[in-house]
């Protein structure tokens, strides 16, 4: 499937295309920049014993053995027609490839990130962990935005941990920093504030772009921004412009690190472009304390090693299916 992803995203122009599947009758949405490809058919899948139920095996594409996770089970959503006609879609983030069990895959869309609706305020307290926003291509029509970093750590808590065990690389002294961290999965947010405030920064967090952009109108304190790109609002890119551009009523060297899932080099040229200071890859959480430490002027006590205009809907054609997206030379990893 060729989707083209370097192609639209302007430098900070707080664009983004969403690709809409369906899982049952509910439709969701995915950024296009998480995707490497859509498989139309699995002709092999291997079952692995003692996996979690939402994984349903493994398959090997193009060297890359994937693990496929099945939607449906993740959301409690019948399938339709049983899942005869699944696709699976192969995601980038984390720096691991993974597969998602869909039922049909629909449509490309293209929104603002001011478009996308906070599900916050929508569901209100009902729950809704995995959905952070919605989109309406039209007034009858909404697509839900997962957070599919959350359901990653849900079922592969292993995950989080391996990456948290390598914060003790990086022992950092934040007595009188104050960080602002902008991100909208709840689970990431709060992942970040409690290892910052555990070093002794004051940190305050927001759970989008603009949010972030209006604490640093109304507070000049913050010695550095940590902001993820994809949010509701105002992504991260946008927010950097906005800083960069003294939009914040603050310094325009305030310090911004570009925390993001998808660790593309496309996205790490973006972020040097629109001069932030630095791009980390989640969950490199120890690489991401090592940059903290440079930049702010604390001095680590052990470093670790260096990690190497809007367009119209419109409907995937059949020969979009099966071709890759884009180069990710990036060994895959499992869970």
């Amino acid at each position: 499937m060729k989707l083209e992803a370097d192609s639209y995203l302007k430098s900070g122009s707080n664009e983004v295309r969403i690709l809409e599947y369906k899982v049952g009758n509910a439709s969701f949405g995915i950024n296009i920049l998480k995707v490497n490809k859509i498989v139309n058919k699995l002709t092999l899948l291997t079952a692995t014993p003692e996996s979690p139920e939402a994984v349903k095996g493994i398959f090997e594409d193009r060297g890359r053995v994937i693990p496929v996770i099945d939607l449906a089970t993740v959301l409690g959503v019948p399938r339709q027609d049983n899942g005869k006609n699944a696709k699976v879609i192969i995601t980038e983030f984390f720096g691991v490839s993974n597969g998602f069990m869909v039922d049909r895959v629909d449509w490309i869309h293209h929104f603002k990130w001011e478009d996308v609706i906070d599900a916050d305020g929508v569901l209100g307290n009902l729950d809704h962990r995995f959905v952070l926003g919605i989109v309406k291509p039209s007034e009858d029509h909404m697509v839900l935005l997962l957070d599919y970093e959350s359901i990653i750590i849900e079922l592969c808590p292993a995950l989080q941990k391996e990456e948290m065990s390598k914060v003790s690389r990086v022992k950092i002294s934040g007595q009188g920093k104050k960080i602002l961290v902008a991100e909208d999965s709840p689970s990431v947010r709060a992942m970040l504030a409690a290892e910052f405030s555990e070093m002794g920064f004051d940190v305050v967090t927001a759970s989008d772009g603009l949010e972030a952009l209006n604490m640093i109108k109304l507070d000049p304190g913050y010695d550095m921004v940590i902001t993820d790109v994809e949010m509701p609002r105002m992504d991260g890119l946008a927010l950097t412009v906005a800083i960069r551009g003294g939009n914040a009523k603050c310094r325009p060297d305030l310090p911004v690190i570009v925390y993001s899932s998808i660790g593309d080099i496309g996205m790490k040229s973006r972020a040097e472009f629109l001069k932030a200071n630095a791009h980390v890859t989640k969950l490199s959480v120890d690489e991401l304390m090592l940059r903290v430490s440079e930049l702010i002027g604390t001095a680590p006590v052990t470093a670790p090693a260096e990690a190497a205009e809007k367009e119209p809907s419109r409907r995937l054609s059949a020969a979009e299916v099966d071709e890759p997206a884009m180069e990710q030379p990036q060994p895959a990893k499992m869970i």
